[in-house]
């Protein structure tokens, strides 16, 4: 069921109450509900393997969860541009959550399923499946083939949250759809949609994060690796990471450093990170960009199984740009290279899950 909020109560007093109803039958992986302040933490991106056919390849994205989940990490997530969201029809992205709910039920780590698509209407089918498989939280950008205006945007979350029902929504600010969310915008959309519990915040604008959290103190705000040091003191909470698949326990490390304010140790690896950033400038393939280069860093430790190729348009790397990133990480970031134990264990992880299969 949608529920329509027309332009003239976009921005009311008081928040609008939402008609929830739902026509399927719950069959819920789900154990207990998430909370608020368990919204926090390094979430996990997830590239999807793709076999050499470039069909879905679920039993190497099954261990790669698994080897994420058992490293540590807060949650994992799939389905934004690490997932090649622009990929997947419903089929599919049913095919992937549904691994992906399966994978994380056994060790209690949280999933966030990525919902965007180019229409409320694909949107909300499949936030609703999310939520029927067991998603704890659902993802969605603001659909993006033409710019919306704000009355459009409250619009389109009261729909989606329709859809969701209890689930709680996290919206993913990207500049890729076109507009960004202001802090005043958040404001009216927490007011009218009381689901809406986080922000993916895209950039470096270290202000702008600081705008958003001092005038919505209850929004769980996440921003990128390379600004979680300097934005942590200004109110933001985690981050969805990519770089966690170079080395979980170093991201980790990073995220209680910032956690418990010990910022000595956090800004050491936030230089760190912006470090590793500047190596990908040299590598032999360019133009690389988002799940390509997300692809190298599962590989650098061997953390992900995940080929480093991905699906057209979009060029992907070679051995050549893996073995010259490996190279120059030995070189410049050396301790980032998982010693011995833990590669020992992820190594029979992953002999362990395929005796399984």
């Amino acid at each position: 069921m949608q529920t329509h909020v027309r332009r003239a109560l976009i921005f009311p007093s008081k928040p609008v109450t939402l008609r929830i109803e739902t026509t399927y039958e719950l069959t819920s992986m789900k154990n207990t509900p998430i909370t608020k302040e368990a919204l926090s933490g390094i979430w996990a991106a997830l590239p999807i393997p793709w076999k050499e056919d470039l069909s879905f390849d679920p039993d190497t994205f099954a261990r790669d969860i698994s080897g994420l989940c058992e490293a540590g990490v807060s949650g994992v997530y799939t389905g934004g541009t690490t997932g090649e969201l622009y990929t997947q029809d419903f089929e599919m992205f049913c095919q992937v959550n549904r691994v992906m709910a399966k994978s994380v039920r056994d060790f209690g780590v949280p999933m966030q399923a990525g919902c965007t698509a180019l229409s409320t209407e694909q949107v909300c089918q499949r936030v609703r499946y999310a939520c029927d498989i067991g998603a704890d939280i659902v993802q969605v950008a603001l659909p993006f083939w033409l710019e919306l205006d704000d009355a459009e945007v409250v619009e389109f979350f009261v729909d989606v949250a329709a859809a969701a029902g209890r689930t709680p929504i996290v919206h993913y600010d990207t500049s890729r759809s076109k507009r960004r969310v202001s802090a005043e915008l958040y404001q009216v959309l927490t007011k009218n949609v009381p689901t809406l519990w986080g922000t993916k915040f895209g950039g470096s604008d270290i202000h702008a994060v600081k705008q958003i959290t001092m005038a919505n103190p209850e929004l769980k705000v996440f921003v990128g690796e390379h600004i979680l040091a300097s934005s942590t003191p200004m109110g933001a909470t985690g981050s969805y990471s990519s770089v966690v698949l170079v080395n979980p326990t170093w991201m980790v490390d990073y995220f209680e450093a910032c956690r418990d304010h010990i910022w000595d140790r956090a800004f050491e690896i936030q230089d760190e990170i912006c470090l590793l950033f500047s190596g990908l400038q040299s590598l032999p393939t360019p133009g690389l960009q988002d799940t390509a280069i997300d692809r190298i860093f599962g590989r650098l430790n061997r953390v992900l199984e995940c080929p480093i190729y991905s699906k057209a348009p979009y060029r992907y790397g070679s051995q050549k740009d893996l073995d010259h990133m490996r190279k120059w990480v030995e070189i410049h970031l050396p301790h980032v290279l998982l010693n011995e134990n833990v590669a020992v264990r992820l190594a029979v992880h992953q002999q362990q899950s395929l005796a399984s299969v």
